[in-house]
């Protein structure tokens, strides 16, 4: 006699690797799906979105930027703080205000997706988080970029190809738009087996019970 077999989650997750939520989102989830393991079998895809799709391809001052966006200095200390909380609560650690330049994250997201095809998503993600919110580096661009495509296993020259493609391009500005125009309003946003999902940077424990609902409410929808 065998086990039944564990059912699939495809999990969605809609993102933007500038968002410091997401990071904590990110790490969060990948320990909420350690959780659920022996229930199901989860199987993530992360998902392109831009919260500021209008910044310019060179990038901008991001200080500046999120002085203008929230201009309460008491209000934008609490959100560090919860954010750093947040962190500590997925097991890492990180500083929201480390990175000064904002970059225009389409490219980004074309990479994201190359790796997706090519079968190492999990580990790109991780690697391009890791390089703009540690290490500061300009996601923004095509050699970085490159370099990190590379880091992962990526062959350089397609990933380069692939960033210079316009219809790579404006494919990822299409998915990005038609997330927005679905109604996801904020990120991280994960959306289980293409039929509900939620939104927020939950603790991981949180996290695997929001994970397990969405599942429940999917499969009686079916």
């Amino acid at each position: 006699m065998t086990d039944a077999p564990r059912p699939r989650l495809l999990v969605d997750i809609v993102t933007d690797p500038v968002c410091p939520w997401c990071y904590v989102g990110l790490k969060s989830f990948l320990l909420a799906r350690d959780r659920i393991s022996e229930e199901f079998q989860v199987l993530p895809r992360i998902r392109a979105y831009q919260l500021n799709p209008d910044t310019p391809m060179e990038g901008a001052n991001r200080v500046a930027y999120y002085a203008k966006k929230f201009p309460d200095e008491e209000q934008r200390a609490k959100m560090v703080y919860a954010m750093q909380a947040g962190a500590a609560g997925a097991g890492f650690t990180f500083d929201p205000l480390g990175p000064k330049h904002l970059p225009n994250t389409l490219k980004a997201h074309q990479l994201v997706r190359l790796a997706h095809l090519d079968g190492v998503q999990e580990r790109l993600t991780l690697k391009l988080y890791g390089a703009y919110w540690d290490d500061e580096a300009d996601i923004g661009d095509v050699e970085t970029l490159v370099a990190i495509a590379k880091d992962v296993g990526l062959d350089p020259d397609n990933a380069r190809a692939d960033l210079a493609n316009e219809k790579s391009m404006a494919e990822i500005k299409s998915e990005a738009e038609a997330f927005r125009q679905a109604g996801v309003a904020s990120v991280p946003t994960y959306i289980v087996n293409e039929r509900t999902g939620f939104s927020g940077a939950f603790p991981p424990a949180r996290m695997a019970d929001a994970l397990r609902q969405a599942a429940e409410q999917t499969k009686m929808s079916s």
